[in-house]
């Protein structure tokens, strides 16, 4: 009979942990959450992680207080994150721009798989793909077709070489066989002035920032990047829907902690960020603009990942883009 003993106090310590774990995540959190936001105040980014920072307060009863690390391509936040103590007070807005790192890096300063917890995937958001209406075409089919015919000819304005929306262009053209040139420039806002003054003729744009131009005129949508039409133009088809299947482009948003982070913490983040997301203000603020609300597991969000490294390595292998270091 003694080998009962050490078989009980096996599943005695696993109700232990099990219920430690529950506490940990009922204790949580017992202090202000630092929520690393990757870019400078302002724009996106920000105001989707702000609005999620306050509902989570309102909801938890403690502080998520923003602090912004800008710079190296993103890396310089999510680095910070993936070096944080793993207890819970520490998370990153993640973006597509984090996916890129071990593709355009040479010596990557963190490893997307390994160095982080993933908690949710809260939103997806889709690009215009617009043109200078100096171009003679209605359609992304009728550009591409135009570009095909004009090769070395088209310019192309990006938000920077090696950036997600610059490779979501390489991508674009590729795939249409068509060869252009690509004007990068500082960010994309100074990429949306290019293309109203017709300095370039095509570009990525937010349907936020651009829809007042769009009906005055000053550019022409071609084609919505994502999968799914948006409401705020739905009679423009998406670039899957003008014969390049497979094309799915979004800047999307997600949540995620240093790895190790305790799995009762994880879940719990979870649970209530897919409450936050789907509550009528915060899905009204923030889908106006063809936001998909989503408010995923981390599971889920472990895959979408790793489909979304893989889809971009293929791209900027494609693309040619040669690792910095």
């Amino acid at each position: 009979m003694a080998h009962r003993y050490p078989v009980f106090a096996q599943y005695r310590l696993a109700a232990l942990l099990a219920w430690s774990g529950a506490a940990g995540a009922q204790a949580w959190p017992a202090k202000p959450v630092t929520w690393v936001v990757p870019t400078s105040p302002g724009g996106g980014v920000d105001a989707e992680s702000r609005l999620y920072a306050q509902k989570l307060s309102e909801i938890l009863g403690r502080s998520f207080v923003l602090e912004y690390k800008p710079g190296a391509g993103s890396t310089l936040a999510a680095t910070y994150v993936a070096k944080a103590a793993p207890d819970g007070y520490t998370i990153l807005s993640m973006t597509p721009t984090h996916t890129l790192a071990p593709f355009v890096y040479a010596r990557p300063p963190y490893d997307l798989n390994r160095d982080f917890a993933p908690i949710s995937l809260t939103s997806r958001r889709p690009s215009l793909i617009m043109v200078h209406p100096s171009l003679p075409v209605k359609s992304l089919t009728e550009y591409l077709a135009l570009a095909r015919k004009r090769p070395g000819e088209i310019l192309v304005g990006t938000s920077g070489t090696g950036t997600i929306g610059d490779l979501a262009l390489h991508w674009l053209h590729n795939l249409g066989g068509a060869s252009v040139i690509y004007v990068p420039y500082k960010g994309g806002a100074p990429s949306y002035v290019a293309l109203i003054s017709g300095e370039i003729q095509i570009a990525l744009g937010s349907p936020a920032a651009m829809a007042g131009h769009v009906r005055t005129g000053r550019v022409r949508i071609v084609a919505v990047s994502t999968s799914e039409r948006i409401r705020l133009f739905p009679d423009v088809p998406t670039v899957a829907e003008q014969g390049l299947p497979g094309f799915d482009y979004a800047q999307w948003i997600a949540v995620v902690a240093p790895a190790k982070t305790p799995a009762a913490i994880v879940n719990r983040l979870s649970e209530e960020l897919a409450r936050v997301v789907k509550m009528p203000d915060v899905a009204q603020k923030l889908s106006d603009d063809g936001t998909l609300m989503i408010g995923s597991t981390p599971g889920e969000l472990r895959q979408y990942m790793a489909d979304e490294s893989a889809r971009w390595r293929k791209v900027v292998a494609d693309a040619g883009i040669k690792l910095a270091e």
